[in-house]
């Protein structure tokens, strides 16, 4: 296909897959929507609540990841100075109490939240926290001084909110952990 309209391929997303072409945002992708071909006419997929957007509109961590073309073909990943601020891996402490998935910390109405995402679990147990740590990495039993309970965990796995409470600044922790409080052992925690 012989593309004639570079002016206006110059403001369009585009991203190709496979050898097919996602176009949204332009004109000319509505010129093309007639045409038989391999291209396929859509909103911008991509796009999210981005609180680095105003800095770096690729800066987004994809909430559609499995059905979005452009999930896995992202020019501005290695560019992003928010992608390590947006979400932390979390680690489990042992091989007995699993805990996959991420969290980040989301602002909104003044109010901070740290939010785990959908692929999050950890293994059942009873008694379960979460809780600010202030080392990074946390031990598989912590001592009362380094930690501050926000909640009861309210899933063991999925996606879940948790607010900061009025008054805690996250700069003096480094890390949140889900802990049982019953037999002091922490089951898995993610850097913050």
């Amino acid at each position: 296909m012989k593309i004639k309209y570079i002016a206006t391929l110059a403001t369009a997303s585009i991203v190709t897959l496979g050898g097919t072409a996602f176009f949204s945002g332009t004109s000319f992708a509505s010129t093309l929507q007639s045409n038989n071909s391999s291209i396929i006419i859509a909103g911008n997929p991509c796009a999210s609540v981005n609180p680095c957007a105003s800095v770096n509109p690729c800066a987004s961590v994809n909430p559609c990841a499995s059905v979005n073309p452009c999930a896995s073909v992202n020019p501005c990943a290695s560019a992003n100075p928010c992608a390590s601020a947006n979400s932390s891996q979390f680690v489990a402490v042992n091989e007995r109490n699993n805990t996959v998935g991420t969290l980040k910390v989301v602002e909104e109405n003044g109010k901070q939240y740290i939010e785990f995402s959908d692929d999050f679990k950890v293994s059942q147990g009873p008694d379960l926290e979460i809780i600010l740590h202030k080392d990074q990495a946390v031990a598989v039993n912590i001592v009362e001084e380094d930690y501050l309970t926000i909640a009861p965990i309210k899933s063991f796995t999925g996606t879940q909110r948790y607010e900061v409470p009025e008054g805690v600044d996250l700069d003096d922790y480094a890390s949140v952990a889900v802990w049982c409080e019953e037999f002091n052992v922490t089951f898995g925690y993610a850097e913050l």
